[in-house]
């Protein structure tokens, strides 16, 4: 699936629509998109639906509470509860965020705020699956809600954390092992300059539930770059709406943009998961996968 940097650029949560329903091209490239985002990459297959208002409805219902206010559409999915579910969950569902981007609808991610029972109702869920969450589509409204208003200002207070508190450098072998050994990226690192300093911008800017924020890269350089994706993990947050683990989701969606970043800059790869972990990293730091450069 090809997708354009600007759109890791532009994405951004709306959560305020103007109740325009879709129009049929906009519904047929998002429908495309479902297949489009697969295969993801530890080869487990989410599945996609589409729940759209017709020309006459003012709005599509999936029970956000007030959340989310005038949204035409929303793409409910199930993960698969196996190994990877979850991660190649989010994988592929932002891969749909990203190409509603390109064509210049908004979206929000629902992890937990929209009702279940009419997403698995839409989905068909069957046995082994679970809904994992939701997304809300549309144009923008001209005047954002008042509890858009007061989520948008909760989480950006937050803002984006530091590069230095996300990538790190892989620990000299000679030193014990462990997170608290992740040396801070030198300043000359081939990982502060362009093109591999944009894949780590696009982490950075990846949307994650509750503005968290929860990955940690160590990377390695060399002739053929490498880089360790971990989840920090908040172990109540992450199993409070078990079976989901809505943090593993989010490390699918860092590695969607990561792809992303790599393929508009001709650099390929792929993503393997090593066993054991390489660095060894004491919780609550999980090792993910690493991605390396062909």
């Amino acid at each position: 699936m090809r997708l354009s940097f600007d759109a890791v650029r532009a994405r951004h949560s709306v959560r305020s629509y103007d109740a325009v329903a879709l129009g049929g091209a906009e519904i047929e490239a998002l429908k495309a998109a479902f297949d489009e985002a697969l295969p993801a990459p530890f080869g487990t297959r989410p599945r996609f639906a589409l729940v759209a208002a017709d020309e006459g409805g003012r709005a599509a219902r999936m029970g956000t509470y007030g959340l989310i206010s005038g949204a035409p559409a929303y793409v409910v999915g199930a993960a698969p509860l196996a190994p990877g579910g979850m991660e190649d969950f989010g994988y592929a569902m932002e891969g749909i965020v990203l190409r509603a981007t390109e064509l210049g609808l908004g979206s929000c991610w629902l992890g937990g705020v929209f009702d279940r029972g009419r997403a698995a109702r839409a989905l068909g869920l069957g046995a082994g699956e679970v809904v994992a969450a939701a997304l809300a589509l549309g144009r923008p409204a001209e005047r954002r809600s008042l509890a858009d208003r007061v989520v948008a200002g909760a989480t950006g207070a937050r803002g984006r954390k530091r590069p230095d508190e996300l990538f790190f450098a892989a620990p000299d072998p000679s030193v014990s092992s462990g997170a608290a050994a992740w040396p801070l990226l030198p300043p000359d690192s081939p990982w502060r300059r362009a093109p591999l300093a944009d894949l780590l911008e696009a982490v950075r800017l990846a949307p994650s539930a509750s503005n968290k924020q929860p990955w940690r890269l160590v990377l390695e350089t060399g002739a053929r770059p490498s880089l360790h994706l971990y989840l920090h993990e908040d172990s109540v947050y992450n199993k409070a709406l078990a079976p989901v683990h809505i943090q593993r989701v989010d490390m699918g969606i860092a590695m969607r943009h990561i792809e992303v970043a790599a393929l508009v800059h001709g650099l390929g790869g792929a993503w393997r998961r090593h066993d054991p972990d390489p660095y060894a990293a004491p919780a609550p730091q999980l090792y993910i996968a690493s991605f390396h450069f062909a």
